[in-house]
Protein backbone atom coordinates (compact mmCIF):
# COMPACT_ATOMS: atom_id res chain seq x y z
CA UNK A 1 0.00 0.00 0.00
CA UNK A 2 2.91 2.59 0.39
CA UNK A 3 4.95 1.59 -2.62
CA UNK A 4 0.92 2.45 -4.44
CA UNK A 5 0.89 5.69 -2.80
CA UNK A 6 4.36 7.05 -3.18
CA UNK A 7 3.53 6.12 -6.91
CA UNK A 8 0.64 8.32 -7.56
CA UNK A 9 2.32 11.07 -5.43
CA UNK A 10 5.11 10.82 -8.24
CA UNK A 11 2.63 11.59 -11.21
CA UNK A 12 3.75 15.00 -10.70
CA UNK A 13 7.60 14.13 -11.04
CA UNK A 14 9.27 14.83 -14.65
CA UNK A 15 11.30 11.99 -16.71
CA UNK A 16 14.16 13.97 -15.59
CA UNK A 17 13.49 13.61 -11.71
CA UNK A 18 12.30 9.79 -11.94
CA UNK A 19 15.62 8.54 -13.78
CA UNK A 20 17.57 11.25 -10.55
CA UNK A 21 15.99 9.30 -8.08
CA UNK A 22 16.33 5.87 -9.17
CA UNK A 23 20.22 6.73 -10.17
CA UNK A 24 20.63 8.05 -6.38
CA UNK A 25 19.24 4.58 -5.12
CA UNK A 26 21.15 2.28 -7.32
CA UNK A 27 24.47 4.12 -7.74
CA UNK A 28 27.03 1.26 -6.49
CA UNK A 29 24.71 -1.05 -4.48
CA UNK A 30 25.83 -4.17 -6.83
CA UNK A 31 22.35 -4.68 -7.94
CA UNK A 32 20.98 -5.77 -4.75
CA UNK A 33 17.52 -6.80 -3.80
CA UNK A 34 17.84 -3.50 -1.46
CA UNK A 35 18.69 -1.24 -3.73
CA UNK A 36 15.73 -2.05 -6.24
CA UNK A 37 13.38 -2.47 -3.85
CA UNK A 38 14.46 1.60 -2.40
CA UNK A 39 14.10 2.34 -6.03
CA UNK A 40 11.02 0.31 -7.05
CA UNK A 41 8.23 3.56 -6.89
CA UNK A 42 10.33 5.57 -9.43
CA UNK A 43 10.89 2.53 -11.63
CA UNK A 44 7.65 1.89 -11.56
CA UNK A 45 6.85 5.43 -12.33
CA UNK A 46 9.29 5.51 -15.55
CA UNK A 47 8.11 2.25 -16.58
CA UNK A 48 4.73 3.65 -17.20
CA UNK A 49 5.49 6.46 -18.20
CA UNK A 50 7.29 5.19 -20.91
CA UNK A 51 5.46 2.53 -21.72
CA UNK A 52 8.40 -0.38 -20.74
CA UNK A 53 8.79 -2.83 -18.53
CA UNK A 54 10.49 -2.42 -15.01
CA UNK A 55 13.55 -3.79 -15.80
CA UNK A 56 13.96 -1.96 -18.70
CA UNK A 57 13.25 1.41 -17.21
CA UNK A 58 15.87 0.45 -14.03
CA UNK A 59 18.56 -0.58 -16.92
CA UNK A 60 17.97 2.62 -18.98
CA UNK A 61 17.93 4.65 -16.51
CA UNK A 62 22.07 3.75 -16.01
CA UNK A 63 22.50 3.76 -19.85
CA UNK A 64 21.23 7.88 -19.62
CA UNK A 65 23.32 8.79 -16.88
CA UNK A 66 26.20 8.64 -20.31
CA UNK A 67 23.90 9.99 -22.73
CA UNK A 68 27.21 12.29 -23.42
CA UNK A 69 28.79 9.17 -24.04
CA UNK A 70 29.77 7.84 -27.75
CA UNK A 71 30.14 4.60 -26.86
CA UNK A 72 28.24 2.97 -23.85
CA UNK A 73 29.66 -0.28 -23.17
CA UNK A 74 28.58 -3.00 -20.54
CA UNK A 75 31.28 -2.33 -18.75
CA UNK A 76 30.14 0.84 -18.14
CA UNK A 77 26.97 -0.10 -16.56
CA UNK A 78 28.71 -2.74 -14.62
CA UNK A 79 30.91 0.52 -13.16
CA UNK A 80 27.85 2.42 -12.33
CA UNK A 81 26.14 -0.09 -10.60
CA UNK A 82 29.67 -1.86 -8.93
CA UNK A 83 28.81 -5.47 -9.89
CA UNK A 84 30.35 -7.29 -12.52
CA UNK A 85 29.32 -7.48 -16.75
CA UNK A 86 27.78 -11.04 -15.96
CA UNK A 87 25.26 -9.78 -13.65
CA UNK A 88 24.28 -7.08 -16.53
CA UNK A 89 24.05 -9.77 -18.88
CA UNK A 90 21.36 -11.47 -16.96
CA UNK A 91 19.11 -8.01 -18.38
CA UNK A 92 19.65 -8.89 -21.75
CA UNK A 93 16.31 -8.98 -22.63
CA UNK A 94 15.42 -5.53 -20.84
CA UNK A 95 17.91 -3.60 -22.93
CA UNK A 96 17.00 -5.49 -25.69
CA UNK A 97 13.36 -4.05 -24.97
CA UNK A 98 14.62 -0.45 -25.14
CA UNK A 99 16.52 -1.04 -28.85
CA UNK A 100 13.48 -2.31 -30.10
CA UNK A 101 11.51 0.73 -28.61
CA UNK A 102 13.97 2.86 -30.05
CA UNK A 103 15.16 4.07 -26.77
CA UNK A 104 18.88 2.95 -27.36
CA UNK A 105 20.59 2.66 -30.67
CA UNK A 106 22.64 -0.74 -30.86
CA UNK A 107 26.39 -0.96 -33.01
CA UNK A 108 29.28 -3.57 -32.87
CA UNK A 109 32.91 -1.93 -33.21
CA UNK A 110 35.60 -3.21 -35.15
CA UNK A 111 36.03 -6.36 -32.65
CA UNK A 112 32.15 -7.53 -32.58
CA UNK A 113 31.95 -6.28 -29.20
CA UNK A 114 29.03 -4.45 -28.34
CA UNK A 115 28.05 -0.67 -27.45
CA UNK A 116 25.22 1.75 -27.37
CA UNK A 117 23.69 5.23 -27.41
CA UNK A 118 20.82 7.25 -26.12
CA UNK A 119 19.75 8.87 -29.82
CA UNK A 120 19.11 13.05 -29.56
CA UNK A 121 15.85 13.10 -29.88
CA UNK A 122 15.01 10.55 -27.02
CA UNK A 123 17.47 12.98 -24.74
CA UNK A 124 15.43 15.89 -26.03
CA UNK A 125 12.04 14.17 -25.31
CA UNK A 126 13.00 13.37 -22.34
CA UNK A 127 14.47 16.53 -20.66
CA UNK A 128 11.14 18.35 -22.28
CA UNK A 129 9.44 15.45 -20.25
CA UNK A 130 7.35 14.46 -23.35
CA UNK A 131 6.41 11.25 -24.45
CA UNK A 132 8.98 9.85 -27.07
CA UNK A 133 7.87 8.96 -30.38
CA UNK A 134 9.51 6.91 -32.68
CA UNK A 135 9.96 8.44 -36.43
CA UNK A 136 6.97 7.79 -38.75
CA UNK A 137 8.51 7.77 -42.49
CA UNK A 138 5.18 6.69 -43.97
CA UNK A 139 3.30 8.77 -46.54
CA UNK A 140 5.03 11.43 -46.29
CA UNK A 141 5.83 14.48 -48.72
CA UNK A 142 8.53 14.25 -51.27
CA UNK A 143 10.90 16.86 -49.74
CA UNK A 144 10.49 15.47 -46.36
CA UNK A 145 11.68 11.77 -47.66
CA UNK A 146 14.43 13.43 -49.67
CA UNK A 147 15.39 14.78 -45.90
CA UNK A 148 14.53 11.63 -44.40
CA UNK A 149 17.14 10.16 -46.65
CA UNK A 150 19.70 12.42 -46.03
CA UNK A 151 19.25 12.12 -42.47
CA UNK A 152 19.71 8.53 -42.23
CA UNK A 153 22.96 8.32 -44.78
CA UNK A 154 24.41 11.17 -42.36
CA UNK A 155 24.02 9.27 -39.52
CA UNK A 156 25.49 5.66 -40.98
CA UNK A 157 28.25 8.00 -42.37
CA UNK A 158 28.99 9.68 -38.66
CA UNK A 159 27.99 5.90 -37.28
CA UNK A 160 25.16 7.51 -35.04
CA UNK A 161 23.19 4.70 -35.98
CA UNK A 162 23.56 1.09 -36.29
CA UNK A 163 23.63 -0.72 -39.70
CA UNK A 164 20.87 -3.28 -38.72
CA UNK A 165 18.48 0.07 -38.12
CA UNK A 166 19.67 1.80 -40.99
CA UNK A 167 18.67 -0.55 -43.01
CA UNK A 168 15.38 -0.94 -41.47
CA UNK A 169 14.56 2.45 -41.85
CA UNK A 170 15.77 2.93 -44.91
CA UNK A 171 13.33 -0.10 -46.16
CA UNK A 172 10.82 1.69 -44.16
CA UNK A 173 11.50 5.05 -46.32
CA UNK A 174 10.99 3.43 -49.55
CA UNK A 175 8.51 0.76 -48.81
CA UNK A 176 6.43 2.90 -47.17
CA UNK A 177 6.07 5.63 -49.98
CA UNK A 178 4.64 4.05 -52.84
CA UNK A 179 3.10 7.18 -53.68
CA UNK A 180 6.09 9.16 -54.60
CA UNK A 181 8.19 8.02 -58.07
CA UNK A 182 11.44 7.80 -56.39
CA UNK A 183 10.45 5.20 -53.48
CA UNK A 184 8.40 3.24 -55.54
CA UNK A 185 11.09 2.74 -57.99
CA UNK A 186 13.67 2.32 -55.82
CA UNK A 187 11.35 -0.76 -54.52
CA UNK A 188 12.10 -2.65 -57.49
CA UNK A 189 15.74 -2.96 -56.64
CA UNK A 190 15.01 -6.29 -54.91
CA UNK A 191 18.94 -6.97 -53.77
CA UNK A 192 19.43 -5.51 -50.45
CA UNK A 193 22.84 -3.93 -50.92
CA UNK A 194 22.43 -2.71 -54.65
CA UNK A 195 19.26 -0.92 -53.00
CA UNK A 196 21.74 0.60 -50.23
CA UNK A 197 24.63 1.61 -52.61
CA UNK A 198 21.73 3.20 -55.27
CA UNK A 199 20.21 5.36 -52.47
CA UNK A 200 23.61 6.69 -51.50
CA UNK A 201 24.76 7.59 -54.93
CA UNK A 202 21.05 8.97 -55.08
CA UNK A 203 21.23 11.24 -51.81
CA UNK A 204 24.85 12.45 -53.05
CA UNK A 205 23.67 13.50 -56.70
CA UNK A 206 20.34 15.20 -55.42
CA UNK A 207 22.28 16.70 -52.20
CA UNK A 208 25.26 17.75 -53.67
CA UNK A 209 24.91 17.27 -57.65
CA UNK A 210 27.82 15.13 -56.95
CA UNK A 211 28.67 13.37 -60.73
CA UNK A 212 31.10 11.40 -59.34
CA UNK A 213 31.23 9.14 -56.53
CA UNK A 214 34.31 7.67 -55.26
CA UNK A 215 35.24 4.23 -53.08
CA UNK A 216 35.25 5.95 -49.86
CA UNK A 217 31.60 7.95 -50.51
CA UNK A 218 30.19 4.21 -49.95
CA UNK A 219 33.13 2.58 -47.35
CA UNK A 220 30.64 3.57 -44.40
CA UNK A 221 27.17 2.07 -45.33
CA UNK A 222 28.02 -1.44 -44.70
CA UNK A 223 28.74 -3.36 -41.36
CA UNK A 224 31.40 -5.39 -42.78
CA UNK A 225 34.97 -4.13 -44.96
CA UNK A 226 34.55 -7.20 -46.93
CA UNK A 227 31.00 -6.69 -48.08
CA UNK A 228 32.11 -2.89 -49.68
CA UNK A 229 35.22 -4.30 -50.49
CA UNK A 230 33.03 -6.86 -52.60
CA UNK A 231 30.49 -4.03 -54.01
CA UNK A 232 33.65 -2.01 -54.80
CA UNK A 233 35.31 -5.24 -56.96
CA UNK A 234 32.16 -5.06 -58.98
CA UNK A 235 31.78 -1.59 -59.82
CA UNK A 236 35.52 -1.51 -60.81
CA UNK A 237 35.10 -4.57 -63.04
CA UNK A 238 31.82 -3.04 -64.48
CA UNK A 239 30.04 -6.19 -63.39
CA UNK A 240 27.83 -4.62 -60.97
CA UNK A 241 24.35 -5.39 -61.21
CA UNK A 242 23.59 -1.46 -61.11
CA UNK A 243 25.92 -1.28 -64.31
CA UNK A 244 24.45 -4.43 -65.59
CA UNK A 245 20.53 -2.60 -65.50
CA UNK A 246 22.10 0.32 -66.47
CA UNK A 247 21.35 2.71 -62.96
CA UNK A 248 25.33 3.33 -63.03
CA UNK A 249 28.01 3.83 -65.11
CA UNK A 250 31.70 5.07 -64.81
CA UNK A 251 32.33 8.80 -64.65
CA UNK A 252 34.32 10.23 -67.41
CA UNK A 253 37.29 12.21 -67.31
CA UNK A 254 39.58 13.74 -70.25
CA UNK A 255 37.23 11.49 -72.28
CA UNK A 256 37.53 8.60 -70.69
CA UNK A 257 36.24 6.24 -67.80
CA UNK A 258 37.53 6.15 -64.69
CA UNK A 259 37.18 2.83 -63.16
CA UNK A 260 37.57 4.62 -59.43
CA UNK A 261 34.85 6.32 -59.96
CA UNK A 262 31.03 6.15 -60.62
CA UNK A 263 27.83 8.01 -61.04
CA UNK A 264 24.15 7.52 -62.26
CA UNK A 265 23.30 6.74 -65.89
CA UNK A 266 21.18 9.53 -67.66
CA UNK A 267 17.90 6.46 -67.63
CA UNK A 268 18.15 6.23 -64.04
CA UNK A 269 17.74 10.26 -63.39
CA UNK A 270 14.93 10.01 -66.12
CA UNK A 271 13.47 7.05 -64.10
CA UNK A 272 13.76 7.83 -60.84
CA UNK A 273 14.39 11.55 -59.94
CA UNK A 274 10.99 12.77 -61.54
CA UNK A 275 10.48 16.33 -60.32
CA UNK A 276 13.56 16.28 -58.33
CA UNK A 277 16.10 19.19 -58.43
CA UNK A 278 19.85 19.10 -57.21
CA UNK A 279 19.11 20.85 -53.66
CA UNK A 280 22.63 20.99 -52.32
CA UNK A 281 23.42 22.09 -48.60
CA UNK A 282 22.98 25.77 -47.88
CA UNK A 283 25.72 28.37 -48.24
CA UNK A 284 27.49 28.63 -45.37
CA UNK A 285 29.16 32.31 -46.42
CA UNK A 286 31.22 32.32 -42.89
CA UNK A 287 33.44 29.78 -45.51
CA UNK A 288 34.09 33.48 -48.35
CA UNK A 289 35.84 36.19 -47.51
CA UNK A 290 33.78 39.18 -49.47
CA UNK A 291 35.34 41.54 -51.99
CA UNK A 292 34.39 44.22 -49.76
CA UNK A 293 36.56 43.32 -46.73
CA UNK A 294 39.86 43.68 -48.89
CA UNK A 295 42.10 46.04 -48.12
CA UNK A 296 43.11 48.49 -51.74
CA UNK A 297 46.66 47.88 -52.14
CA UNK A 298 49.42 49.03 -55.17
CA UNK A 299 51.27 45.90 -56.67
CA UNK A 300 54.71 46.92 -58.63
CA UNK A 301 55.36 44.52 -61.34
CA UNK A 302 57.31 44.05 -64.44
CA UNK A 303 55.60 44.55 -67.79
CA UNK A 304 54.90 41.16 -68.72
CA UNK A 305 52.96 40.49 -65.36
CA UNK A 306 51.33 43.43 -65.31
CA UNK A 307 49.73 42.63 -68.60
CA UNK A 308 48.96 38.58 -67.66
CA UNK A 309 47.09 40.16 -64.77
CA UNK A 310 45.34 42.77 -66.33
CA UNK A 311 44.39 39.98 -68.93
CA UNK A 312 42.79 37.84 -66.22
CA UNK A 313 41.26 40.93 -64.41
CA UNK A 314 39.74 41.84 -67.47
CA UNK A 315 38.46 38.16 -67.63
CA UNK A 316 37.30 38.25 -64.63
CA UNK A 317 34.78 41.05 -64.93
CA UNK A 318 30.63 39.65 -64.71
CA UNK A 319 29.80 41.13 -68.15
CA UNK A 320 32.67 39.81 -70.04
CA UNK A 321 33.47 36.43 -67.96
CA UNK A 322 29.72 35.32 -68.81
CA UNK A 323 30.63 36.29 -72.81
CA UNK A 324 33.33 34.03 -72.51
CA UNK A 325 31.53 31.07 -71.01
CA UNK A 326 28.95 31.18 -73.31
CA UNK A 327 31.08 31.02 -76.10
CA UNK A 328 32.98 28.19 -74.90
CA UNK A 329 30.10 26.16 -74.68
CA UNK A 330 28.99 26.72 -77.55
CA UNK A 331 32.45 25.33 -79.35
CA UNK A 332 31.93 22.14 -76.99
CA UNK A 333 34.71 23.16 -74.27
CA UNK A 334 34.87 23.28 -70.40
CA UNK A 335 33.57 26.58 -68.75
CA UNK A 336 35.71 26.78 -66.28
CA UNK A 337 38.81 28.62 -65.61
CA UNK A 338 42.21 27.42 -63.90
CA UNK A 339 44.99 29.43 -62.92
CA UNK A 340 48.79 28.98 -60.93
CA UNK A 341 50.43 31.74 -59.94
CA UNK A 342 54.13 30.63 -59.07
CA UNK A 343 57.11 31.80 -58.01
CA UNK A 344 59.46 32.41 -54.62
CA UNK A 345 57.91 33.21 -51.44
CA UNK A 346 57.11 37.10 -51.09
CA UNK A 347 56.00 38.06 -55.12
CA UNK A 348 53.09 39.06 -54.40
CA UNK A 349 50.82 35.76 -55.69
CA UNK A 350 48.28 35.57 -53.37
CA UNK A 351 47.86 39.71 -52.93
CA UNK A 352 47.16 39.16 -56.41
CA UNK A 353 44.41 36.76 -55.82
CA UNK A 354 42.72 39.10 -53.11
CA UNK A 355 43.35 42.44 -55.39
CA UNK A 356 41.68 40.95 -58.36
CA UNK A 357 39.08 39.51 -56.04
CA UNK A 358 38.02 43.46 -54.88
CA UNK A 359 38.02 44.93 -57.98
CA UNK A 360 35.99 42.26 -60.11
CA UNK A 361 33.62 42.20 -56.88
CA UNK A 362 34.02 38.30 -56.21
CA UNK A 363 34.08 36.76 -52.74
CA UNK A 364 37.22 34.25 -52.51
CA UNK A 365 36.98 30.84 -50.71
CA UNK A 366 40.30 29.58 -49.43
CA UNK A 367 41.30 25.94 -49.21
CA UNK A 368 43.40 24.98 -46.02
CA UNK A 369 45.77 22.67 -47.77
CA UNK A 370 47.20 20.78 -44.33
CA UNK A 371 43.71 20.46 -43.37
CA UNK A 372 42.53 18.19 -45.94
CA UNK A 373 44.53 15.40 -44.84
CA UNK A 374 43.73 12.90 -42.37
CA UNK A 375 45.07 9.86 -40.88
CA UNK A 376 41.84 8.37 -40.94
CA UNK A 377 41.29 6.02 -44.29
CA UNK A 378 39.29 7.64 -46.82
CA UNK A 379 38.58 11.06 -44.81
CA UNK A 380 41.47 12.57 -47.07
CA UNK A 381 39.28 11.87 -50.71
CA UNK A 382 36.18 12.97 -48.77
CA UNK A 383 37.64 16.25 -47.04
CA UNK A 384 38.67 17.35 -50.99
CA UNK A 385 35.13 16.47 -52.78
CA UNK A 386 33.88 18.25 -49.71
CA UNK A 387 35.89 22.13 -50.66
CA UNK A 388 34.18 21.15 -54.22
CA UNK A 389 30.82 20.25 -53.17
CA UNK A 390 30.79 23.37 -50.77
CA UNK A 391 31.97 25.36 -53.90
CA UNK A 392 29.80 24.37 -56.58
CA UNK A 393 27.44 25.48 -53.91
CA UNK A 394 28.57 28.43 -53.74
CA UNK A 395 28.72 28.85 -57.09
CA UNK A 396 24.84 28.16 -57.63
CA UNK A 397 23.84 30.53 -54.94
CA UNK A 398 25.67 33.72 -55.61
CA UNK A 399 25.47 36.75 -58.20
CA UNK A 400 29.15 36.34 -58.90
CA UNK A 401 30.92 33.00 -59.13
CA UNK A 402 33.51 32.96 -56.25
CA UNK A 403 37.09 32.81 -56.64
CA UNK A 404 38.48 28.67 -55.56
CA UNK A 405 41.43 29.76 -53.71
CA UNK A 406 44.50 26.95 -53.29
CA UNK A 407 47.11 29.10 -51.47
CA UNK A 408 50.47 27.96 -50.89
CA UNK A 409 49.41 24.22 -53.09
CA UNK A 410 52.94 23.26 -53.44
CA UNK A 411 52.32 19.86 -51.92
CA UNK A 412 48.78 19.11 -53.88
CA UNK A 413 50.61 19.76 -57.17
CA UNK A 414 53.54 18.04 -57.30
CA UNK A 415 53.79 14.81 -59.24
CA UNK A 416 51.70 11.91 -58.30
CA UNK A 417 53.53 8.74 -56.81
CA UNK A 418 53.97 5.59 -59.65
CA UNK A 419 53.21 2.23 -58.08
CA UNK A 420 52.36 3.78 -54.88
CA UNK A 421 52.32 1.03 -52.44
CA UNK A 422 52.16 2.57 -48.58
CA UNK A 423 48.83 4.10 -47.95
CA UNK A 424 50.18 7.78 -47.82
CA UNK A 425 51.32 7.93 -51.15
CA UNK A 426 48.53 6.04 -51.95
CA UNK A 427 46.23 8.72 -49.96
CA UNK A 428 48.24 11.79 -51.65
CA UNK A 429 47.95 10.20 -55.05
CA UNK A 430 43.67 9.49 -54.75
CA UNK A 431 43.55 13.44 -53.34
CA UNK A 432 45.04 14.64 -56.31
CA UNK A 433 43.30 12.56 -59.29
CA UNK A 434 40.28 14.03 -57.15
CA UNK A 435 41.50 17.24 -57.96
CA UNK A 436 42.13 16.92 -61.37
CA UNK A 437 38.35 15.53 -62.22
CA UNK A 438 37.55 18.66 -60.29
CA UNK A 439 39.69 20.72 -62.20
CA UNK A 440 37.94 18.76 -65.76
CA UNK A 441 34.55 20.04 -64.97
CA UNK A 442 35.11 22.93 -63.31
CA UNK A 443 32.35 25.59 -63.76
CA UNK A 444 34.06 28.38 -61.81
CA UNK A 445 37.23 29.65 -61.18
CA UNK A 446 40.14 28.28 -59.38
CA UNK A 447 43.88 29.98 -58.62
CA UNK A 448 46.23 27.88 -57.31
CA UNK A 449 49.64 29.81 -55.67
CA UNK A 450 52.65 27.55 -55.71
CA UNK A 451 56.41 28.48 -54.63
CA UNK A 452 58.03 25.50 -56.51
CA UNK A 453 57.30 24.41 -60.14
CA UNK A 454 59.94 22.06 -61.07
CA UNK A 455 58.05 19.09 -59.47
CA UNK A 456 54.56 20.27 -61.21
CA UNK A 457 52.61 17.02 -62.54
CA UNK A 458 51.87 17.21 -66.18
CA UNK A 459 48.20 16.77 -65.56
CA UNK A 460 47.92 19.74 -63.76
CA UNK A 461 50.22 21.95 -66.15
CA UNK A 462 48.17 21.35 -69.00
CA UNK A 463 44.98 21.66 -66.96
CA UNK A 464 45.94 25.84 -66.28
CA UNK A 465 44.93 27.63 -68.69
CA UNK A 466 47.19 30.99 -67.25
CA UNK A 467 50.25 30.43 -66.14
CA UNK A 468 51.96 33.71 -64.50
CA UNK A 469 55.11 33.75 -62.81
CA UNK A 470 56.02 36.26 -60.36
CA UNK A 471 59.70 36.99 -59.82
CA UNK A 472 61.90 39.03 -57.67
CA UNK A 473 61.32 42.50 -58.48
CA UNK A 474 63.79 44.03 -60.35
CA UNK A 475 65.33 47.23 -58.89
CA UNK A 476 62.70 49.47 -61.52
CA UNK A 477 59.46 47.48 -59.64
CA UNK A 478 61.09 46.91 -56.71
CA UNK A 479 62.26 51.17 -55.93
CA UNK A 480 58.23 51.36 -56.18
CA UNK A 481 57.48 48.54 -53.46
CA UNK A 482 60.40 50.63 -51.28
CA UNK A 483 58.15 54.06 -51.94
CA UNK A 484 54.63 52.34 -51.57
CA UNK A 485 56.18 50.97 -48.01
CA UNK A 486 58.19 53.56 -47.16
CA UNK A 487 56.97 56.97 -48.11
CA UNK A 488 59.09 59.26 -45.96
CA UNK A 489 62.40 57.57 -48.12
CA UNK A 490 63.21 59.62 -51.45
CA UNK A 491 62.84 58.44 -54.82
CA UNK A 492 66.91 57.93 -55.10
CA UNK A 493 67.25 55.83 -51.78
CA UNK A 494 64.68 54.08 -52.85
CA UNK A 495 66.17 52.81 -55.95
CA UNK A 496 69.59 52.66 -54.42
CA UNK A 497 67.48 50.13 -51.91
CA UNK A 498 66.48 48.39 -54.50
CA UNK A 499 69.78 47.64 -56.05
CA UNK A 500 71.13 46.77 -53.23
CA UNK A 501 68.79 44.14 -52.18
CA UNK A 502 67.51 41.78 -53.96
CA UNK A 503 64.27 41.49 -51.92
CA UNK A 504 60.77 40.31 -52.87
CA UNK A 505 57.45 42.01 -51.98
CA UNK A 506 57.04 40.25 -48.79
CA UNK A 507 60.45 41.00 -47.31
CA UNK A 508 60.00 44.80 -47.85
CA UNK A 509 56.97 45.03 -46.31
CA UNK A 510 58.84 43.00 -42.74
CA UNK A 511 61.34 45.73 -43.44
CA UNK A 512 58.38 48.52 -43.20
CA UNK A 513 56.37 46.91 -40.53
CA UNK A 514 59.92 46.79 -37.82
CA UNK A 515 60.32 50.33 -38.73
CA UNK A 516 56.64 51.24 -37.80
CA UNK A 517 57.10 48.97 -34.24
CA UNK A 518 60.73 50.77 -33.75
CA UNK A 519 59.01 54.60 -34.51
CA UNK A 520 57.02 53.48 -31.13
CA UNK A 521 59.52 51.60 -28.76
CA UNK A 522 62.02 54.12 -29.49
CA UNK A 523 59.12 57.69 -29.43
CA UNK A 524 60.67 58.82 -32.64
CA UNK A 525 58.51 58.35 -35.59
CA UNK A 526 62.22 59.63 -37.85
CA UNK A 527 63.90 57.08 -38.57
CA UNK A 528 66.04 57.91 -41.11
CA UNK A 529 68.16 55.27 -43.94
CA UNK A 530 70.65 54.20 -41.72
CA UNK A 531 67.86 52.41 -39.55
CA UNK A 532 66.28 51.18 -42.94
CA UNK A 533 69.71 49.68 -43.79
CA UNK A 534 70.40 47.97 -40.49
CA UNK A 535 66.57 46.39 -40.72
CA UNK A 536 68.04 45.47 -44.16
CA UNK A 537 70.96 43.13 -42.38
CA UNK A 538 68.68 41.76 -40.31
CA UNK A 539 66.19 40.51 -42.89
CA UNK A 540 68.98 39.34 -44.78
CA UNK A 541 70.42 37.38 -41.82
CA UNK A 542 66.84 35.82 -41.35
CA UNK A 543 66.43 34.94 -44.89
CA UNK A 544 70.08 32.25 -44.80
CA UNK A 545 68.48 30.25 -42.39
CA UNK A 546 64.68 30.56 -42.36
CA UNK A 547 62.10 30.87 -44.91
CA UNK A 548 60.27 34.29 -44.20
CA UNK A 549 56.93 35.15 -42.99
CA UNK A 550 55.38 37.32 -46.27
CA UNK A 551 52.63 37.36 -48.53
CA UNK A 552 53.02 34.60 -51.42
Amino acid sequence: MKTQNKLQNLTQYTQVKLIDYILNEMRDKELSDESIEAAKPYIQALAERIHVSEDAAMIFAAFFDSFTDSRIRYKDIANFYDCNQVTILTYWSAINEMVKHQYLNEFKDSDGEQYYTVPNDVVEAIRENKPFTPKNYANIPLEQWLGELWSLMDKKDHNRISFDKFEECLMQLINGNPQLVIAREMATIKDRNDLIIFAAMTNLYIQNHDEHIIRSDLEDLFEQRWEMRNQAQLLECGSHPLQKAGLVEYSISDGQAEKDAWMLTKTAKERFLVGIETIGPAVDHRHIKSPDTITPKQLFFNATVTRQIEQLESLLQADRFAKVQDNLTKHGMRRGFACIFYGAPGTGKTETVLQLARKTGRGIMTVDVPNLRSKWVGDTEKNTKAIFERYHNYCKQADLVPILLFNEADAILCKRKEGAESSVDKMENAMQNIILQEMETLDGILIATTNLTGNLDTAFERRFLYKIEFPKPAPDESKHIWQSMLPEISESQAYELAKQYTFSGGQIENIARKQIVNAVLTGNDQLGIEDIREACKTELFNNSSTRKIGFC
